[in-house]
């Protein structure tokens, strides 16, 4: 049976957990450190964004500096997480060659998370594997897993979710708490557990620690002896640590620079969010910079970054870009579990039809504004859009048409509907006001019923980016135009609006729905 270290760290700063996560994996990539099952603590609390994401979009930085958290990023993929004092995290190091995997997959997430799956049946809870790598209780996640590889070595980590403090997670997190009702907190417990709400009490870390210790010995047939870090380590150590506490590697991703000439566009693929953000010279048509970044898990670690360079500079062209995708994919220079190089290169089409609507003189920060589906921009409005179609979420949350599809077009300020609705009769449109997914669904299919070719709608661009797929399976040439304030998923409260049940108040854009329709009268004209 193969002997393997049991490392188990004190609690530590967030930069010299992940200063020991790079060690541990680099050394064992090139041969120099021993396979190894380490737990880890973090004290003070933290937050940690993905490999890659970007810390303005994901985190509340003034609430967790005045709160004592930790901001750091991790060297494996995936989302944001808030990291106390009371979770445990699990750490798999190893050669890749323990499980005859090159590059890992699906089926390595999933022989890693059945230990974890063992060790919570030892504690007495029926847990199983959700793909691509969470671990459920009865459909709540208990366990997020992620990973990345260097050389001949892959790190496998997890967390285990002992207590959970979903309210300081939610501030942490970039979330609009502050328009958070109780029952909008307690929704995010419908989709994570922890072992004190499925126990009704917390275990013994030692406890949870032995039956981890026994699940993934048994599931791997090794045999795991506690030490203490090798002198390799202790002197590759803190070199990493300075580097995992300079601003360049926690502020690793800024996508959000140079806005004035950016266009980001976004698809929830299967597999996690892949956000495109286009640093583009407007006049020339050339991609100045690129980020391309995520919730997902990608392998090896820098072939994202890699990949970005070979796209920087070239001519905003699907000829020119896409090829160089499909060649990363193609041939294993970039894998990324689950995805598609066509779920990959969907938000990268739809930067680039956006970046075309330019050409109609509207401004690049409403393009950013502009969604299209079934068609270009120009395809949409050559057909002329009769319909337009307005959300109810958009009503004042007392009006008593707010769930029903008619407007009284009153004169009250706080709603935006009133003068949307108005301006779209100007422009001798038909007006729908959608009350539901199922209703908007039918709605699509009566015009397309009636010969109506196209169409103009105002949705919050996380909808369109959930939606992209069932927009296309529709058929129907679309212009979708993002609204502001505070939509249903800053609320997660996506489920009651797919119902038609959402009871905060979001906005229109007026002005960018006058300047589409304006540049679809002169296309007429």
């Amino acid at each position: 049976m193969e002997q393997w270290r049991l490392l188990d760290t004190p609690p530590m700063s967030a930069a010299k957990n992940m200063a020991l996560d790079e060690t541990l994996l680099e050394l064992k990539g090139t041969g120099k450190s021993p396979n190894t099952l380490r737990f880890l603590q973090f004290s003070p609390r933290t937050v940690l964004v993905g490999y890659h994401q970007s810390i303005q979009e994901e985190i509340r930085e003034n609430y967790c500096r005045a709160h004592n958290i930790e901001i750091n990023r991790r060297i494996t993929g995936g989302g944001a997480i808030f990291f106390d004092e009371n979770q445990l995290g699990w750490e798999v190091i190893c050669d890749k060659e323990f499980f005859d995997v090159v590059i890992p997959n699906n089926r390595l997430f999933k022989t890693l998370c059945l230990p974890v799956r063992s060790a919570l049946k030892f504690l007495g809870l029926d847990a199983t594997f959700r793909p691509r790598n969470d671990i459920e209780i009865n459909g709540r996640k208990i366990s997020g897993t992620g990973g990345t590889d260097s050389d001949d070595a892959f790190l496998f980590q997890g967390t285990m979710l002992v207590d959970f403090d979903v309210d300081t997670m939610l501030r942490s997190l970039k979330i609009p708490v502050e328009k958070l009702k109780s029952k909008e907190i307690d929704s995010f417990k419908d989709r994570v557990t922890c072992l004190n709400w499925e126990l009704g009490y917390t275990p013994e870390l030692s406890d949870i620690k032995a039956s981890l210790v026994k699940g993934f010995e048994t599931h791997l047939g090794i045999s795991l002896i506690t030490s203490g870090l090798t002198p390799a380590e202790e002197e590759l150590f803190p070199k990493k640590l300075k580097k995992c506490q300079s601003k360049k590697w926690i502020d690793g991703v800024k996508p959000s620079r140079n806005l004035r000439n950016t266009v980001q566009s976004a698809y929830k693929a299967e597999s996690g969010m892949i956000r495109y953000t286009l640093a583009i010279n407007s006049t020339q048509r050339r991609l100045k910079d690129i980020y391309i970044t995520g919730d997902f898990i990608s392998f090896p670690g820098r072939a994202l970054y890699d990949l970005e360079s070979k796209l920087r500079g070239l001519p905003l062209k699907k000829e020119r870009l896409y090829p160089i995708i499909e060649d990363y994919f193609e041939n294993d220079m970039i894998v990324i579990p689950g995805m598609s190089v066509a779920d990959f290169i969907k938000p990268l089409e739809l930067a680039l039809e956006k970046i075309k609507i330019l050409d109609f003189g509207i401004p690049i920060e409403y393009c950013n504004m502009i969604s299209v589906t079934n068609g270009s921009f120009q395809e949409v409005i050559e057909k002329n859009p009769e319909v337009l179609l307005l959300p109810y979420c958009a009503k004042l949350t007392d009006c008593e048409l707010r769930y029903k599809k008619g407007c009284k077009q009153c004169d009250e300020d706080s709603c935006t509907i009133g003068p949307a609705w108005k301006i779209g009769l100007q422009k001798k449109k038909k007006m729908i006001s959608i009350t539901s997914f199922e209703d908007l669904w039918a709605e699509l299919m009566k015009i397309k019923k009636k010969g109506q070719t196209s169409f103009i709608g105002c949705c919050c661009q996380p909808f369109f980016a959930k939606h992209v797929d069932d927009f296309t399976a529709a058929g129907l040439p679309g212009i979708l135009l993002d609204i502001d304030n505070t939509t249903c998923y800053d609320l997660d409260q996506a489920k009651d609006a797919y119902a038609g049940k959402f009871e905060s108040q979001t906005q229109l854009n007026l002005d960018l729905l006058q300047t589409v329709l304006n540049a679809i009268a002169c296309k007429k004209e």
